[in-house]
């Protein structure tokens, strides 16, 4: 009875490790996953990504559909500093159809943090903007998370959040 149990933990326990081992597709992917990330150097990606930041906001401010459409990956996903979802298709829609317009649109500040394949970059912005017809301007950050598929980077998801910057008065009052 006792041999019996063994060889039942035995078998279960091999069958276990077996069916967790990756297979060939998978061991495949991610060879290739790693080789991609490894080719770029954490300085030269910070620039790509910092580039492609750069690229971003000029084409949301200039209406650029097509850059816009490179940049955010078909599965883009992000939270507006109202707390919203939004997606890539929402994204481009509400610049084609006038909902959201931006005047400007000034990067002030940016950060990149490299992963192998991946990247995530802070932004700090000042924006001139209406959304819906009201006054949407003012001071923003955003944290971009950033793949690389394909040989090319794009953004995967967005959360960006409003930072109102104390008036001269509340800087009074704090001293």
């Amino acid at each position: 009875m006792k041999r019996t149990g063994l060889f039942t933990i035995a078998g279960l326990l091999a069958i276990s490790l077996w069916s967790c081992s990756p297979t060939e597709e998978k061991k495949e992917t991610k060879t290739t996953l790693a080789a991609e990330a490894t080719v770029d150097k954490p300085e030269d990606v910070e620039k790509t990504i910092t580039d492609l930041e750069k690229q971003w906001t000029q084409a949301i401010v200039k209406k650029d559909v097509d850059t816009l459409d490179r940049i955010l990956a078909k599965d883009f996903a992000g939270t507006s500093p109202t707390a919203h979802t939004y997606y890539r298709d929402n994204a481009i829609d509400d610049l084609k159809s006038g909902r959201y317009v931006v005047t400007s649109m000034d990067l002030d500040e940016i950060s990149v943090n490299v992963y192998p394949g991946a990247a995530v970059a802070f932004t700090s912005q000042e924006e001139k903007s209406k959304y819906d017809g009201k006054d949407n301007s003012g001071h923003y950050h955003y944290t971009d998370v950033w793949i690389k598929r394909d040989g090319k980077w794009q953004a995967v998801a967005s959360h960006g959040s409003r930072f109102d910057k104390p008036s001269p008065e509340e800087l009074r009052k704090k001293k």
